[in-house]
């Protein structure tokens, strides 16, 4: 490390005063040069006023006792060369025959254009041109004694570290070496000799020191160890307990889940038996009612008329609530056909069912399209938007109704508020009719539930909406609402949703 810091140092050093030393001889050069071309330039005035070539020849070859001088020429105020000399017959492009024709010549060489002046006015010019060689030949000297310099500097730093070298490395050889034993042997009881009282041997007594501190703290690491592998048995032996447990509840719940679900399968098929062994003795009771007005009308009272007109009335309405339990029940019973839909091509067939209320209703619908393609049963996604473009037709008592259907994704800012967890392209059908109170948002979903007497606006069961939630949520969608009493409503619905079944 000594001898590669010392070295570049050194080299750093040389280079520094190499370029130095070329740039002091390159300056001291030019000002040589330009001070020559000043004095030839004012002694050759005579001469020039004159047309003394003789005399301005003898004073250009006083330069030559400059060695780096290789020519020294006079040119007159034409620029005509009028005197000089030329050292070792060069040749004449170093002094041309005409100052215009003067040219650098090859890198060794430097030339000072100086004009001569009298009373201000010029009326000749001098050239001195000068060769670099002497001064390379000065530069290379110096390079030389600066790399002699440096070689025995170079020398005397390899002496210097090598001394350092055995005083330094032994110590962290030696702590280099007791490292690799306690790693590879993990004995942290061992300890290395101080052997002086430098940085060198503070180290010593540091690495001692973490030797011990290390060794202590294994020793209460091993401790730790053997109470947590004792708590991890411990806890173990708990967490098995637990896990046994939790089996057991799991196996409970599933074992419940299979009940519930077999007894939601019962009651479904009660309720589809029940319906269905029901409606043949109130068909009877219908027909045989029926049977007494026809046939005993003139044995009949008014108010013995008007009670078995009341009993065929009542049985009608018995017939059509197991009508609708039993399609309440089939919807439970009956496997979804999932495929993959156009809703649009659903939606048109419904409105082709609907044509004739539609037409006598004189109600505008709005299909706002295109509408998505969902995986759902054709079916069954028919029955909803059916119930639900029947209910805004009929309880609607503005004119012209108006209807709409259409879908948006959810986080769309035109489409409204989606709940958390509904999933997939929101389908929604908005109406201008009578409204619903926010009060009974989720009352109207529920089974037989209607908001008005039983006859107002053409009647009926109150199951369409119990119905149409019961699908949706077969599909594992949700439906909810936006209503304003005198406003209309807006259903909307998914078709896949957390909460749904298969």
């Amino acid at each position: 490390m000594v001898m590669t810091a010392t070295v570049g140092a050194l080299l750093l050093a040389a280079v520094f005063l190499g370029f130095a030393e070329a740039w002091r001889l390159e300056a001291q050069l030019r000002e040589d040069q330009r001070a020559l071309a000043r004095i030839l330039a004012d002694n050759v005035t005579a001469a020039l006023s004159f047309r003394d070539p003789r005399t301005a020849g003898e004073l250009a070859e006083a330069l030559r006792a400059k060695s780096h001088v290789v020519a020294a020429c006079v040119y007159d105020a034409e620029g005509r060369r009028f005197a000089g000399f030329e050292r070792g017959g060069r040749g004449l492009e170093v002094c041309p025959a005409a100052l215009g024709d003067v040219r650098i010549g090859s890198s060794e060489d430097a030339l000072v254009v100086e004009e001569v002046l009298l009373d201000g006015n010029r009326i000749g010019s001098v050239l001195v041109r000068s060769n670099r060689g002497d001064l390379r030949q000065r530069l290379r000297l110096q390079i030389g004694l600066l790399m002699l310099s440096m070689l025995v500097a170079a020398v005397v730093a390899l002496l210097l570290s090598l001394r350092l070298q055995r005083r330094v490395s032994r110590p962290i050889l030696e702590l280099a070496g007791a490292a690799g034993r306690v790693q590879r042997d993990s004995d942290y009881a061992l300890r290395v000799r101080r052997t002086s009282d430098d940085e060198l041997g503070d180290l010593v007594v540091a690495f001692n020191g973490m030797l011990a501190t290390i060794e202590a703290r294994n020793a209460d690491l091993k401790l730790a160890n053997e109470r947590l592998e004792q708590r991890v048995e411990e806890r173990t032996r708990e967490l098995a307990a637990e896990l046994a447990e939790r089996r057991r509840a799991e196996a409970e719940l599933a074992e419940r889940n299979r009940q519930l679900a077999a007894s939601n399968r019962e009651l479904d098929d009660f309720a589809y038996v029940a319906s269905h062994d029901l409606k043949e003795p109130l068909r009877g009771i219908h027909n045989y009612a029926g049977f007494l007005v026809e046939d005993y009308a003139d044995r009949l009272d008014a108010e013995g008329r008007a009670k078995l007109e009341t009993l065929m009335r009542l049985s009608n309405r018995m017939e059509q609530l197991i009508d609708v339990l039993l399609e309440y029940s089939r919807v439970g019973r009956v496997d979804l056909a999932l495929q993959p839909v156009r809703i649009e091509r659903v939606v048109d067939e419904v409105l082709e069912s609907l044509a004739v209320t539609i037409e006598a209703e004189n109600v505008e619908i709005r299909v706002v399209r295109p509408l998505p393609t969902v995986a759902t049963d054709a079916a069954r996604i028919g029955e909803v938007f059916r119930n639900l473009l029947v209910n805004g037709i009929r309880y609607n008592d503005r004119g012209p109704k108006r209807l709409e259907i259409g879908a948006f994704a959810p986080g769309t800012p035109a489409g409204g508020v989606v709940p958390d967890g509904a999933e997939g392209p929101v389908f929604y059908v908005q109406d201008n009719g009578i409204g619903i109170p926010e009060r009974h948002w989720v009352t109207v979903f529920d089974m037989f539930k209607r908001l008005h007497p039983r006859d107002a606006y053409g009647g009926g069961t109150g199951s369409g909406l119990a119905i149409v939630k019961k699908v949706i949520e077969k599909h594992g969608g949700r439906i909810w609402l936006d209503s304003e009493p005198g406003r209309g409503t807006k259903f909307f619905f998914t078709l896949r949703g957390e909460r749904g079944t298969s």
